[in-house]
């Protein structure tokens, strides 16, 4: 690809708003903003498209992702490995992928903009999906998805494949590398370069080029033997998939390709509930009927959604069973204020008539003294309807059970009843589910990052059987906390939902640090950075704030401690206690506090701004 001249390229830092002429820079070069220190990369025009980075390479073609000037929107281009060119691979079979899924019009099929040629290079230009594969997703989860989620996309993917079958369309290559995520964790199936058209008894297919670039660990046992196959062999290619999302093994093994591809026809896969007990029978069932040797016993895509929507409606209505609180594990309490200190005595049985009224008068004398207080103050906050309504959206209090007297002192339990309680509305479970998540955080318990993952999934699972999106900016807030971190554009925040972020923000930060390597000194930059945003957000909060009761009283410990006085405040949690255990020697005097500097401010946008860039120095 030749140099477009002498074009100008001008990029504007996404945190601060600098903007830089990189003309004279090395394409995909790194360069620090002078403003902020954001590290940004230098783009590449490439016809009237901006190739801002590459994002991976595969068989036969390079992505990146790109700005396409004219429309101020971000896409994928895909360009063919021109090396390709010199070992006899045609360039038309690379065009036959747009051809094919330009006929293909449906919510999970990605789709194409355009293609063509440019200065002797062949490329496609698709929409941007900046979420990565499947594939990538199951490696960095070490293993196996969650169960919910990974029904979801399977379901989602099967509708697609469905549309391209109305279209007499067989996709050939269906893996978890071709099933892409959006920024929302949405899915959509791509690749269709090996695709085959079926008109009647006449097809059109680069059969003698595509047998290279078969995948044996998902081929279906009809292209094994015959080396054809109809729409029922992607529907065994989609539950190899399904199995290797769900078990993090493959259906069948073996170093020799040739081994391994005529497995799949003499011999089943071990079933996957004997893998991950906790799959209910109804999925494994589903999973193993899509891998049948016999393509005439394979479920159609209709049947495969609908056997999802009806296991995925079991695994919730378990979820939302009632659960009791387990009776080994001691309860979090939370300091809030003194009002909600107290706890009141238990009820004493007697036959004795002097006593009982003897009790009955100490007890309305406690309750006048005690609980009347508690339920002004509780009252107070219900009330509160334009604070609950910021937080919430337009949903009325008895919508939210949880703001009960207990939840103050038990809001992990508490609130993971809420999340776990199907009738709730979609927003009041995502707020129930931030909450839990939190207090794992707070906790340093070391699943915390998983189990707000696994929430998160539970509950888009939830919206998508309700047919309803689900509500960006609680999604966004809860997402922050599992390090998904989707940067929604085009969201508003409110200043509670704000206040929600920088908090998830600060505990992460705390949480994600290593004691072992903690050095004695001053607390990390990057946690001062966020404690600064965070009490920022508190000041704006509305009085009478649902959030800002909660944790108020903590936000003043918590500055206490990061400016260099823990001793100060005792009952520091134990993401906060980390900072100071493994070097008792850490100096609390004559520590430089960033606490206090009006300069230290958050370089990331994370609120509607895609920010790309991250700090210089890290």
């Amino acid at each position: 690809m030749a140099a477009s001249g002498n074009r100008k390229i001008k990029i504007a830092c996404p945190g601060c708003g600098q903007k830089l002429d990189v003309t004279e820079l090395p394409p995909f070069s790194r360069v620090a903003c002078p403003s902020c220190g954001l590290s940004l990369i230098v783009p590449k025009w490439f016809n009237n498209y901006l190739l801002e980075e590459p994002e991976g390479k595969g068989g036969m073609a390079t992505v990146y992702r790109a700005l396409d000037v004219a429309l101020d929107r971000e896409v994928a281009i895909k360009i063919f490995r021109p090396d390709l060119a010199e070992r006899g691979v045609s360039p038309d079979l690379f065009l036959h992928e747009a051809r094919i899924a330009a006929t293909v019009n449906h919510p999970s099929v990605v789709p194409i903009y355009s293609c063509g040629e440019w200065d002797g290079a062949t490329y496609i230009v698709m929409q941007y999906m900046g979420g990565g594969t499947l594939e990538r997703r199951l490696k960095d989860a070490n293993g196996r998805l969650p169960i919910m989620e990974t029904c979801r996309w399977i379901r989602d993917v099967s509708d697609g494949l469905d549309c391209a079958r109305e279209n007499r369309v067989v996709h050939h290559d269906v893996k978890p590398a071709n099933m892409l995520l959006d920024l929302e964790s949405n899915v959509k199936i791509s690749d269709f370069g090996l695709s085959q058209v079926i008109s009647g008894s006449a097809s059109t297919a680069f059969t003698d080029n595509s047998t290279m670039w078969l995948s044996p660990q998902y081929v279906s046992p009809e292209k094994v033997l015959t080396g054809v196959e109809g729409p029922e062999g992607d529907v065994y290619s989609l539950g190899a998939s399904f199995y290797h999302l769900l078990t993090g093994t493959l259906p069948f093994r073996d170093d020799d390709v040739k081994r391994l591809v005529r497995m799949r026809a003499e011999s089943d896969p071990v079933p996957p509930d004997r893998l991950r007990p906790e799959l209910i029978p109804a999925i494994s069932s589903l999973v193993m009927d899509m891998m049948n040797r016999d393509p005439r016993e394979r479920p159609p895509y209709s049947q495969i959604s609908s056997r999802i929507n009806d296991a995925l409606r079991s695994i919730m209505r378990l979820a939302a069973a009632p659960k009791s609180a387990p009776a080994d594990k001691p309860r979090k309490v939370l300091r809030v204020s003194s009002a909600h200190a107290g706890r009141g005595p238990r009820f004493l049985r007697s036959s004795r008539l002097p006593l009982l009224l003897i009790l009955f008068f100490l007890m309305s004398s406690f309750c006048a003294l005690v609980f009347l207080p508690r339920f002004v103050e509780l009252r107070r906050i219900l009330d509160a309807a334009p604070s609950l309504s910021i937080l919430y959206g337009d949903l009325p209090p008895e919508n939210f059970p949880f703001l009960t007297e207990s939840f103050y002192a038990e809001p992990v339990f508490d609130a993971g009843l809420a999340f776990s309680d199907f009738n709730l509305p979609l927003d009041a479970r995502y707020a129930a589910a931030w909450t839990s998540a939190l207090y794992q955080f707070l906790d340093a318990v070391p699943s915390a990052v998983s189990s707000s993952a696994d929430m998160s999934d539970h509950l888009r699972s939830a919206a998508s059987l309700a047919g309803v999106p689900p509500p960006a900016a609680s999604a966004y807030c809860l997402s922050v906390l599992s390090r998904r971190d989707p940067n929604p554009p085009h969201v508003y925040f409110s200043a509670e939902e704000i206040a929600r972020v920088h908090l998830g923000r600060l505990v992460r930060a705390l949480y994600d640090l290593d004691p072992a390597s903690l050095e004695p000194g001053p607390i990390p930059d990057s946690v001062l950075r966020e404690f600064a945003a965070l009490r920022d957000s508190f000041r704006a909060l509305p009085a009478g704030s649902w959030l800002r009761t909660l944790f108020e009283s903590r936000l003043t410990d918590w500055e206490s401690a990061l400016s260099g006085s823990p001793g100060s405040a005792p009952e520091l949690e134990p993401v906060f206690r980390r900072l100071f255990e493994p070097a008792e020697r850490r100096p609390s005097s004559d520590r430089p506090s960033a606490l206090s500097d009006p300069s230290v401010t958050v370089q990331d946008a994370p609120f509607g701004v895609v920010s790309r860039a991250t700090p210089s120095g890290e």
